[in-house]
């Protein structure tokens, strides 16, 4: 009796690593556009990958620009989109759920840009003082070394929080947190304070192919508009 249990343990451990690694191996969104000095480093922490477009990226990998590096990036399943200016190093992740991405940006410093236009599941950015919780909008979100966290507020409402509160920041408003054992605090953006679109808006497409977490073959298209 003893031994059928031992034998279905090691059965059952085997197929929950399967499942596991299997989603492990599944792209959750792809690099769109790519310049200057920027590395990707995976998330077993071992390996080193080139940016460059049509990359695609999994739960757990780091993306690190330098002085001049830009990437964009735009998830599977709903099309977000993501843009990492220079001088960033954040975490993208993600966690299946349902037929959607479950999606998280660990801003450690620098500068993004989210849009979710499409939003299938939840989409949150985080930072070392707080979480921006997002539904149907776009914002920007700068985290000093260190220091403050800024959300600038361009489209819809966003929610930010942290163990001492929660403060709602709409467009043209910028939610401010100095620490995570500080309150947010939420102000109109003052002129010249928000980040400027100013990257390179070409407008270009091109297809992906990629297999779900089903085995099937699928092909995501890939349209850069104008702004993105």
């Amino acid at each position: 009796m003893m031994k059928r249990i031992f034998t279905f343990s090691i059965i059952l451990a085997i197929l929950l690593a399967f499942f596991y690694y299997a989603f492990a191996a599944t792209p959750i969104a792809v690099i769109i556009k790519s310049k200057g000095a920027i590395s990707l480093k995976r998330a077993d922490g071992k390996s080193s990958v080139k940016i460059k477009r049509g990359v695609r990226l999994y739960s757990g990998d780091k993306i690190i620009t330098g002085k001049k590096g830009f990437a964009a990036i735009k998830f599977t399943d709903d099309g977000s989109l993501v843009r990492i200016r220079s001088n960033s190093t954040c975490t993208i992740e993600g966690k299946k759920e349902n037929n959607s991405i479950a999606k998280n940006i660990y801003v450690e410093v620098g500068t993004i840009f989210s849009k979710i236009t499409r939003q299938k599941s939840r989409f949150r950015v985080s930072t070392p003082t707080s979480v921006a919780s997002v539904k149907g909008t776009a914002f920007w979100t700068k985290q000093e070394l260190k220091g403050t966290t800024y959300y600038f507020g361009e489209e819809g409402v966003i929610e930010i929080s942290n163990k001492k509160g929660s403060a709602l920041v709409k467009a043209g408003e910028t939610g401010i947190v100095t620490s995570a054992n500080v309150k947010p605090v939420v102000r109109k953006t003052k002129p010249g304070e928000k980040p400027k679109q100013d990257e390179d808006a070409s407008v270009d497409d091109f297809e992906l192919e990629f297999k779900n977490n089903n085995g099937e073959t699928k092909v995501l298209k890939i349209k850069i508009k104008k702004n993105e």
